[in-house]
């Protein structure tokens, strides 16, 4: 009865999860186009610096929602300082990608390398089983990324080796919420990430003043939409992982990847060559042999 009890729970939470990150990954897409837009005006450091306030506001609405005003006194204040710091250089590669002059949807697919990261890490960090579909994913997975930035060949762009290495930076945030979800709501987690967004671009933005000044007219309307719905999507990405295993909400991130090509045409008239659709694609669908391979394991687990 016990169990029969438990996998519906189970499952509910799976389902919400997924939910959570598809919502989180929308809003974050909407937020890449947005901060592309003002990086003409505002170096990368003033943007992360300027958004940080209102999604700051955002998440402290969360904590006061959630009654969590108590847990702000951290239990693993090392961890979360370190998964802060590592969300900043994350966000600063990709912005240097992002407005370097890489494609919108490539500089964006790059960095859904992380779920081949997470499935690769995560034995180490939480200590879970990698099935051989994992391992399968990834492959793929990197396959894709040589086909879409072609190392070797006149077409490849070393500025797409930023947004490579915000994946992986970002697969060790993905980690950390995972093992701070065990002991932190993710109100509280957002807060410390959004602080450290704050406290750790300040001195670089307050460095460069003399390039960048305040904001003025629609681009005030600009920084408080992409803060806001900053701090809200990350509050839920944290949630979804504390809901669910990495390995299954991770792949669903990739919804990131078709609002990127659409977003790219739209707003740039960007039309992704045929190599590096093809690259988007096995990166696409090794996230898929993730989901699936899991799903397989999980039932194999229960007969």
């Amino acid at each position: 009865m016990q169990d029969g009890e438990s996998r519906p729970v189970a499952a509910s939470g799976a389902l919400l999860g997924i939910v959570l990150i598809v919502l989180a990954m929308s809003l974050l897409t909407v937020n890449d186009a947005v901060t592309r837009h003002l990086s003409d005006g505002f170096p990368t450091m003033a943007i992360i610096f300027l958004r940080s306030f209102p999604a700051l506001i955002a998440v402290l609405v969360i904590v006061h929602i959630e009654g969590a005003w108590r847990r702000l006194a951290t239990r693993r204040p090392l961890a979360q300082l370190l998964r802060g710091g590592l969300m900043i250089l994350s966000y600063w590669l990709f912005l240097q990608a992002l407005t370097g002059g890489l494609h919108f949807a490539l500089a964006v697919g790059l960095v859904f390398t992380s779920p081949f990261f997470v499935a690769a890490l995560s034995p180490l960090v939480l200590g879970e089983k990698v099935p051989l579909s994992r391992w399968i994913a990834a492959l793929i997975g990197f396959a894709g990324v040589l086909v879409a930035v072609r190392p070797g060949f006149g077409a490849f762009e070393w500025i797409a080796l930023y947004s490579l290495a915000a994946g992986f930076v970002y697969a060790c945030t993905a980690l950390l919420a995972r093992r701070l979800g065990s002991t932190e709501p993710a109100a509280v987690t957002g807060f410390y990430t959004w602080l450290m967004f704050l406290a750790g671009s300040a001195p670089f933005a307050l460095a460069q003043v003399d390039v960048w000044s305040l904001p003025q007219g629609i681009d005030i309307v600009w920084f408080a939409v992409i803060g806001l719905i900053s701090g809200t999507a990350h509050y839920f990405i944290v949630s979804a992982y504390r809901r669910a295993p990495a390995a299954v909400v991770a792949p669903f991130e990739y919804i990131a990847i078709a609002w990127a090509a659409a977003f790219g045409f739209v707003f740039w008239q960007e039309v992704p060559d045929l190599p590096t659709m093809a690259g988007i694609a096995l990166i696409f669908a090794g996230g898929l042999v993730i989901l699936y391979g899991d799903r397989g394991s999980r039932r194999g687990a229960r007969t």
